[in-house]
């Protein structure tokens, strides 16, 4: 969760701060990582949470991205937020049967078109890289320093070779002729 003052949402649309901000996919390694720092030194609130994959095995991936929000809005301590959320998700129920809501608008590749959006995938992207190239270290043998653990044909290639580890989520099912399986 990202946050900016209207001053430095401001400066971002004149570009003149946090000039190549888009969504994180578009951006190499090099820029994530200027714009990671820039970000905390421009946002007024950075607030990240990752989610384990046995929490997403458990509960399905959908309250697992609502009980992430809760936990970010509990964390960044500010009352009367107001979410962008990146995508399309409907959290009614999970809000009904936890009570806790909070005020959000889902927005469609809205890492591409809205500033704190972009800023987030940014840092969710830079933070979960550096997970994995930690990971890597343990199980290098699935060579996640390449593939940061997305679905490339190196990853499948290396779980048919080695199997899942015990960091996969074993609710992802890999899908017949997805490359080569």
């Amino acid at each position: 969760m990202v946050s900016f003052s209207k001053s430095t949402l401001e400066k971002i649309f004149q570009k003149q701060v946090l000039k190549n901000l888009t969504d994180s996919k578009k951006l190499s390694e090099k820029k994530r990582e200027s714009l990671y720092t820039e970000i905390y030194s421009c946002a007024d609130l950075v607030v990240h949470q990752f989610i384990s994959n046995k929490f997403i095995d458990k509960f399905g991936i959908s309250y697992s991205i609502f009980d992430a929000i809760r936990k970010l809005v509990k964390k960044s301590k500010h009352c009367n937020l107001y979410l962008l959320i990146d995508g399309n998700y409907d959290f009614k129920a999970h809000q009904t049967n936890t009570g806790f809501y909070f005020p959000y608008r889902s927005i469609v590749k809205g890492d591409s078109k809205v500033a704190s959006i972009s800023a987030a995938s940014i840092i969710a992207k830079v933070k979960r890289d550096r997970f994995m190239d930690a990971v890597a270290e343990k199980f290098p043998e699935y060579e996640f320093k390449r593939h940061k653990g997305y679905g490339t044909a190196l990853h499948f290639a290396k779980i048919r070779e080695h199997g899942m580890s015990v960091i996969h989520r074993k609710s992802f099912q890999l899908k017949e002729g997805a490359h080569g399986v």
